[in-house]
């Protein structure tokens, strides 16, 4: 009997398995020769067994989000204003080198001298054909608007522009999906949908997404950054194939398994769903460690004009303005700006020269050229060591978080300030105040609003799924029925760091050239600090491969000018020595205490930045006794 109950089991099961074979044969042979059936498979999948993790419009949280003025009806092929209704898709795509996006003989954009005329109807020949295959893509699927920058917003209107900048995230969240144009630029099309490309256009191709990603010219861009980061789903086109990226999955081929379709059961997303108030995928409280990927990602991607650093990066900023109290001036979290400070480069650096305000200061990572080679912040992951243990808010975060080997614990040690000269303002810099409840003596003191301890840890009411090692600060959510910027890179005077702190001049020489691998940018030179009986005490890291001051470096020694920005203790390890050194240098605990130094040069009064380095605390104190005022510009 137990046999043929088994026998007829796996007879029903080799039924099923070869109808399901034959049903995704079939579905996967649609798909291959049909690249829209593709998409609609991979969005009916994502629809079915994310459910509201990737969707926009179902978050949680009611809060009214800003939206795009203006979208294009793809079918009607005319420009309509935005209701909050509308499904629409985005365009992500390189405008290209060839030729200025506002020339005179330049392709079609939004003017407000012709803003009317596109309510009637687009132009007919004067659309690149990137644009033109995604119109075409949108009506196809049957989702009609479609948002591209370039004719949903008046090029020509400051204040519209400017809004929209501010708030690009949103356009990219609110999008039902983007479409993300990896290969060619805005003349090239999307390859893949080209019906004479359709024998190799849809493959799946032997090479993997993230290589694709690697070596496509749109993930080198630094406008593209945020439309990737806060697409909730994108498909991507590359030259012959395509890929699919949402919140819970990276698909290349069909969304579905047998075994899945077998077993009946649906991929469960683990990764959490953020409020929409935080930026849709950001923590709700500041988290260092994921902008310090974000930063160094900025970092390495290029512009066509430097005047454009801070608007292409603004739409992040703001967003996390919300959960960063004090917000950000020049890419530097306020309330971490003892951390922010120190940035360290990897390869040779080249000051970016605006033409215009606002100006971008030395002290900034932001006021730098990094050349393809991202700025090194591991010293703003270690030293922001807050959090013990939380959980990913997008697929593959979790195993990118940094992971503390041994302690690096900044004490700050600066009042700063932020000047124009004209007016000046202090720097909200409270993100390690309440660093020292951890301590066992501080355990009967009170929290801060939100914040309850559970055993030797720390939780917020904001988020149920963090362990925290002590508290930060941590700004309450929006209300729900209302929409407000946070302020912006402007709220502050800049550019100038003033403030007052000891000053010390070193002797230096020589150490060693550090340079990137597999990359052809020139290298920078590491140097020792030397004291006065010239013993070791010290490196530092300059930002490029020289060490002296203008041409009096002949036998590449020098005394070097160091202005103290905090002090750090490390034990059982160093993120700055090396193990000799450390070694050498610790107490009996293991430990080791240091300052944290830049290397400035003065050109009329101002201090420029042209180095980070760290030097023991004893030495400085013996040889840095006095405090000066410093205008850091």
């Amino acid at each position: 009997m137990t046999s043929r109950l088994f026998g007829s089991f796996n007879q029903a099961r080799k039924d099923t398995t070869a109808s399901i074979q034959r049903r995704t044969s079939s579905s996967a042979a649609t798909s291959k020769q049909n690249p829209v059936a593709r998409i609609r498979d991979w969005l009916d999948a994502c629809n079915g067994d994310h459910n509201h993790h990737c969707s926009a419009g179902s978050e949680t949280s009611d809060l009214q989000m800003w939206r795009p003025v203006w979208l294009i009806d793809s079918v009607e092929r005319n420009l309509v204003r935005s209701k909050p209704t509308d499904r629409y898709l985005a365009l992500s795509y390189v405008w290209g080198t060839g030729q200025a996006r506002n020339a005179p003989d330049a392709p079609a954009q939004l003017l407000r001298n012709n803003l009317d005329a596109f309510q009637d109807r687009l132009p007919e020949d004067d659309l690149p054909q990137t644009i033109l295959d995604a119109m075409w893509l949108a009506k196809k699927l049957g989702l009609r608007h479609l948002w591209v920058d370039r004719l949903c917003i008046v090029q020509d209107d400051n204040e519209e522009m400017d809004n929209h900048i501010r708030n690009m995230p949103y356009v990219f969240s609110n999008a039902y999906l983007t479409i993300i144009s990896a290969y060619g630029d805005v003349h090239t099309g999307l390859l893949p949908l080209n019906p004479r490309r359709s024998v190799r256009g849809v493959r799946q191709g032997s090479r993997d997404h993230n290589d694709l990603l690697l070596e496509s010219k749109w993930n080198t861009r630094a406008w593209t950054q945020q439309e990737l980061l806060y697409s909730r789903r994108a498909v991507f086109f590359f030259e012959d194939v395509m890929t699919w990226e949402c919140h819970c999955e990276l698909w290349q081929g069909s969304p579905t398994g047998i075994l899945k379709s077998i077993r009946g059961n649906r991929q469960v997303c683990t990764n959490r769903i953020t409020s929409s108030a935080f930026g849709f995928q950001h923590m709700p409280w500041p988290d260092m460690d994921e902008y310090a990927r974000i930063a160094a990602d900025y970092s390495s991607r290029r512009l066509s004009m430097v005047d454009d650093t801070l608007r292409a990066f603004s739409g992040i900023t703001s967003v996390l303005s919300r959960v960063f109290p004090g917000g950000f001036i020049y890419g530097m979290p306020l309330m971490f700006l003892d951390i922010a400070l120190m940035w360290r480069p990897s390869a040779s650096l080249r000051r970016r020269a605006v033409a215009r305000p606002p100006f971008l200061p030395s002290w900034s990572w932001m006021g730098w050229w990094f050349d393809g080679i991202p700025v090194d912040l591991t010293l703003w992951k270690a030293a922001a060591d807050y959090v013990e243990d939380t959980k990913a808010t997008k697929r593959g975060q979790a195993s990118k978080r940094f992971q503390h080997p041994h302690p690096f614990k900044i004490r700050p040690t600066v009042a700063w300030h932020l000047t124009d000269r004209a007016a000046t303002v202090p720097v909200p810099n409270t993100g390690l105040q309440f660093r020292d409840l951890r301590s066992k003596r501080a355990s009967s003191a009170a929290l801060p609003p939100g914040w309850s301890k559970a055993g030797s840890h720390f939780k917020h009411d904001s988020d149920d799924l963090t362990i925290f090692k002590y508290p930060v600060p941590v700004e309450d959510p929006p209300e729900a029925d209302e929409y407000a910027p946070p302020a912006g890179e402007l709220a502050y005077p800049g550019p100038f760091l003033s403030f007052k702190t000891t000053v010390g001049f070193f002797e230096v020489e020589y150490a060693l050239t550090l340079s990137p691998r597999d990359k052809m940018n020139p290298p920078i030179a590491v140097g020792n600090v030397l004291t006065r009986g010239g013993k070791w005490c010290g490196e530092f890291r300059s930002h490029d491969g020289w060490l002296g001051i203008q041409t009096n470096n002949y036998e590449g020694e020098e005394k070097l000018e160091f202005i103290a920005i905090s002090t750090a203790t490390e034990r059982r390890g160093s993120h700055v020595f090396d193990m000799v050194r450390f070694e050498e240098s610790m107490d009996e605990d293991g430990m080791v205490d240091i300052v944290n130094v830049l290397w400035v040069e003065r050109i009329g009064g101002v201090a420029y930045r042209r180095g980070l380095g760290h030097i023991l605390q004893g030495a400085w104190d013996a040889q840095a006794k006095d405090e000066f005022d410093v205008l850091l510009g």
